[in-house]
């Protein structure tokens, strides 16, 4: 990869699926998060379809994103995990308790199955 795939003047971030950083989730390493920051906004251009590929490398990351080959450089593999993460709904479960407002206004506790 030289200087000129990838570019960008931005510093990329996503404050929606990581409002903490890339590098404080707990998902990325560190290499993988210093990537994303630095090359991110280019990858996130190109894969909108908001910018045209400049060089090989760029082109090449198209083919990984319409599945025409597997990802080969660690950039093309950790932009295909973060788009994996962003794009996979989680569901969180609470506790068996609900709770119902009484006409006077109270919170009663009501039975779960």
């Amino acid at each position: 990869m030289n200087q000129k795939d990838f570019a960008s003047s931005k510093v990329f971030y996503d404050t929606k699926h990581f409002p903490r950083g890339f590098s404080r989730s707990g998902f990325f390493s560190k290499k993988e998060a210093d990537m994303l920051e630095r090359s991110g906004y280019a990858l996130q251009e190109l894969t909108n379809g908001n910018r045209k590929p400049a060089t090989p490398a760029e082109e090449q990351l198209l083919t990984v994103l319409r599945g025409e080959r597997a990802p080969g450089t660690d950039l093309e593999k950790v932009w295909i995990k973060y788009l994996k993460h962003i794009s996979t709904k989680r569901v969180s479960y609470t506790t068996g308790m609900a709770f119902a407002m009484s006409e006077g206004g109270d919170f009663t506790d009501v039975e779960t199955d």
